[in-house]
């Protein structure tokens, strides 16, 4: 399947619009993001484009942009150039086959980011995994909800987790997920192409939700269901202004705050039931 790449020029004063777009361009569908030089790449399926949608936002910020369709080979040759580590303080680095730096951290994940990890999500993925260590996962069952790379499934297995569900609508992300828990050994994940619906019903110790907003407001009540007294859900995905929006719908369905943290724009927070 080809690409639609687009791309578009922010104002140097207003470069923090990018990580804003990020946030409205992921709920139209689409899913790699990088910046570079104060130009915000964006791409989506071909399939999935709709040009009304992007140019609604746009017109918002008075921004204009370039098309172009590209193949898939090239798509995962930007991941390539364009993926940067994550490393979380001197608890977790989290690097690709292609990187060759030593990091001194207490953990280590090594994921092939193909196109179902976007650079431009990096600070949803490092707060999550910032607030997972202060957590007990040892024995914990687990459901890691739009697991992208597999990531966060992953950590929770390297932090004790006995068993972890890993979900996600995407293909790419469903079979990134399988190759990701092969490269880290990890033998207690098992991986889910689907939706909510597809999520086997039954009670999880743990959920990780790294999502968009409009998701996460849809799927809260189906996934509180799948909690017990004690549960912790870690929620990101999403702008820290839209915060509130998810205590609103978390409170509607019995979770209460526990904390959250902000890195760039956006937020991480964690709920219990």
């Amino acid at each position: 399947m080809d690409y639609i790449e687009i791309k578009i020029k922010l104002n140097a004063e207003k470069n923090y619009l990018g990580e804003i777009l990020i946030a409205f361009l992921g709920e139209i569908d689409f899913d790699g993001f990088y910046e570079d030089n104060n130009t915000l790449f964006a791409y989506i399926p071909e399939n999935k484009f709709e040009k009304q949608l992007l140019e609604d936002i746009l017109k918002v910020y008075e921004l204009n942009y370039e098309l172009a369709v590209i193949e898939q080979k090239n798509w995962n040759e930007e991941w390539e150039k364009n993926f940067e580590p994550i490393v979380i303080d001197d608890i977790l680095a989290i690097i690709a086959p292609f990187h060759k730096q030593n990091f001194e951290t207490k953990y280590k994940i090594l994921i092939e980011p193909k196109m179902s990890f976007g650079t431009g999500h990096h600070a949803t993925t490092y707060m999550l995994c910032k607030l997972m260590p202060d957590y007990d996962f040892v024995g914990k069952s687990v459901l890691d909800f739009g697991c992208g790379t597999g990531i966060l499934g992953i950590f929770a297995s390297i932090l004790g987790a006995k068993e972890i569900v890993a979900v996600d609508i995407d293909q790419w992300a469903y079979e990134n997920t399988l190759e990701n828990a092969e490269r880290n050994n990890i033998s207690n994940m098992s991986v889910i192409k689907g939706d909510i619906s597809n999520v086997p019903k039954r009670i999880y110790d743990v959920i990780l939700a790294n999502i968009n907003l409009n998701v996460l407001k849809k799927d809260i009540p189906a996934l509180s269901k799948l909690m017990k007294y004690g549960s912790l859900i870690f929620f990101s995905g999403y702008l820290s202004i839209e915060l509130e929006q998810i205590k609103n719908v978390c409170k509607e369905n019995g979770l209460d705050f526990v904390t959250s943290c902000d890195r760039d724009f956006w937020n991480a927070s964690v709920f219990k039931k």
